[in-house]
């Protein structure tokens, strides 16, 4: 799956809206704005409706939208200090895919290591590359 550039540099300035979104993917596409709008915007209602029913929705080399629930618990007010209840909540997670988390990071994630071990690693690896690179 590849991903489209923006023509952009959001990444270090500022983050993305969606009509960012939907004109880079306009452009990108070579489609029309409307038509592009209203694909993102009918994604966004299957995202929420299937989160609001319970489910999670997961895209294969992307991520995985899932339901999240937050128990009651005790608040505080922080002018006075009294404890307050708070109710049950709900909310979503999203967890990123492998391949985006590679990416995204750079980093390689290998079945049966935790990631930080592997991420130790391949720092590890990158600095005696570069070690070797500037002694040559």
């Amino acid at each position: 799956m590849e991903f489209f550039t923006l023509s952009f540099n959001y990444i270090l300035s500022m983050p993305i809206t969606k009509s960012d979104l939907i004109n880079e993917t306009a452009i990108s596409c070579g489609m029309s704005r409307d038509n592009v709008r209203s694909s993102i915007e009918q994604f966004f209602d299957v995202v929420k409706d299937t989160i609001k029913a319970g489910n999670s929705l997961e895209i294969r080399g992307f991520g995985t939208f899932s339901p999240k629930t937050c128990n009651p618990r005790l608040g505080r007010n922080l002018k006075t200090g009294e404890l307050i209840p708070l109710a049950a909540s709900k909310g979503m997670n999203f967890k990123f895919s492998s391949e985006l988390k590679t990416k995204v990071t750079g980093l390689a994630a290998k079945k049966g290591v935790p990631s930080k071990q592997v991420q130790v690693r391949e720092l590890e690896e990158i600095g005696s590359l570069q070690k070797n690179a500037r002694s040559q």
